[in-house]
């Protein structure tokens, strides 16, 4: 006898207990487990649920190509954050960053090293405290996918891929980035065409390319810059065309500014953050924009750049956009988020320089226009594009065309089954926003009946609704650690 519905489970499978299960093990769920371990004020029994060979890694960091870099220095990127010197001595037991990658080092003496490289550092700290831990808990991994969830007397019951179950007393989400969806006008029968790569960062796909294809990309983020780093690479002749409805490119640090500051968990730490503590609270998105502008202006007139004020309301975040009504939440989304991440993620500059020198040659072109319609065509495929601001048409050929539009972080359009599960049985209700699903200021789930429930919690990414940016490693690790305490407290008892 088997069971229909998000995922199919045989009833007579396995079941194991744990006191925590942690779904997602990416850099999010692997902190989450080696820092729940330390904290513990007895042993725990931690599952994490990940269905890659490798956890700790997670999209992000689970890959081995040479042009996936990180895309901010060294220094910010951390597992301790009260140890920021472990990375940089890892790294030094292994001969440094330029003995491991001589590339590494951008042209401003700043480290950038590969993402791969990061994703093994996370690996063996997990690995590490795996092997052993402060409090003696047990932390394993089970390579399976979490299908759906439902309450039990003891907390939830997963349904795992491969027939287990596993009843824990707490669950945390901490699943990453759902792939990017195709576009309305790429979706259905054109998305099977095999010249549409609906996975950006299958680098195998992207080696099937042929060189000489004339290739579209949709998207102009750094996804988009790191897949077209990586046609490059592979020799690719064929001319290259990158669209975005508004036509923004990640901006490129200017010269003048200076590396990001040494002090980053104290600038994100602070009681009050440094935006609000030098302009005050504000109620809207627009004296929000107005005030930052404001400070460009006198940055610029004093031989500065804009990368210093647009610093600090990034490093404010966590401050600033809890305390916006969501109104204000829901106009920022809708007018300003893209502006805010063409200038929030820049390139790592080896990739930079690649984009540069194919643009400056006349094979890569970024274009402010949007696709209307997509056929098949035979082994290419034929794409109407529509400039911005204009009734221009144009319809042309391509033999390849990547989808880089981002990550969606709606849960009514995941094809993550224990999302959708959540969201269908009202555990974890979607943020008002649209992005992510509603929390607390603990991570805990709020459900449909708009109370926070103890025994699920939801971190990282799919918190962008309660926390906004919760997507660098150090918005990520600390938020963890601010809400790891009290989860330890409650686990005690």
């Amino acid at each position: 006898m088997r069971r229909r519905g998000f995922g199919q489970v045989s009833r007579e499978a396995p079941v194991t207990a744990a006191d925590v299960a942690v779904v997602g093990g990416g850099f999010t769920g692997a902190v989450f487990a080696i820092h729940l371990s330390r904290l513990a004020g007895r042993p725990l029994d931690i599952v994490i649920v990940e269905p890659r060979e490798r956890p700790g890694r997670g999209v992000a960091y689970d890959t081995d190509d040479p042009d996936h870099r990180l895309n901010a220095p060294l220094q910010i990127h951390f597992v301790y954050p009260d140890a920021p010197d472990h990375l940089p001595g890892w790294y030094a037991e292994r001969g440094g960053p330029e003995a491991v990658d001589p590339e590494a080092m951008g042209p401003d003496g700043t480290l950038y090293p590969r993402r791969g490289e990061f994703g093994r550092y996370v690996e063996e700290q997990l690995r590490s405290h795996m092997a052993g831990n402060a409090s003696g808990s047990a932390i394993r991994h089970i390579r399976a996918r979490a299908l759906s969830a439902r309450r039990n007397a003891a907390g939830y019951r997963l349904d795992l891929s491969g027939g287990q179950t596993l009843s824990a007393r707490l669950v945390v989400v901490a699943a990453g980035y759902a792939r990017p969806r195709p576009p309305p006008p790429f979706a259905g029968a054109v998305s099977g065409h095999p010249g549409f790569v609906a996975d950006p960062w299958d680098t195998h796909r992207l080696g099937n390319i042929p060189a000489d294809a004339s290739v579209l990309v949709l998207g102009m983020s750094q996804t988009a810059s790191d897949a077209i780093a990586v046609l490059l690479r592979n020799g690719h002749t064929g001319p290259i065309t990158a669209v975005a409805r508004r036509g923004l490119r990640p901006r490129p640090k200017p010269e003048t500014a200076a590396g990001l500051p040494p002090d980053i968990v104290d600038r994100i730490r602070r009681p009050v953050s440094l935006f609000t503590a030098a302009h005050g609270r504000h109620g809207t998105a627009l004296s929000l924009l107005r005030t930052l502008r404001a400070g460009v202006r006198r940055a610029e007139a004093s031989g500065g750049d804009w990368f210093g004020p647009f610093g600090d309301l990034r490093d404010s975040v966590w401050d600033v956009w809890p305390a916006l009504p969501l109104a204000e939440k829901r106009r920022f989304l809708r007018h300003l988020r893209v502006w805010y991440d063409a200038h929030r993620f820049q390139l790592p500059p080896q990739v930079e320089v690649r984009i540069a020198g194919a643009e400056a040659a006349g094979q890569l072109s970024f274009e402010a226009a949007f696709c209307e319609s997509a056929a098949r065509d035979g082994d290419a495929l034929s794409v109407t594009l529509r400039r911005r601001g204009s009734e221009e048409r144009r319809a042309e050929r391509f033999g390849a065309v990547m989808n880089c539009t981002g990550p969606d972080l709606r849960p009514d359009r995941s094809d993550n089954p224990l999302i959708a599960s959540l969201a269908a049985r009202g555990y974890a209700a979607a943020h008002p926003t649209g992005i992510g699903f509603a929390v607390d200021a603990e991570c805990r789930a709020v459900g449909a009946g708009g109370q926070p429930d103890p025994h699920l919690r939801i971190v990282g990414p799919l918190t962008y609704g309660a926390f906004a940016d919760q997507q660098g490693a150090p918005f990520i690790a600390l938020r963890l650690c601010a809400i790891l305490p009290g989860i330890a407290a409650a686990l005690q008892r």
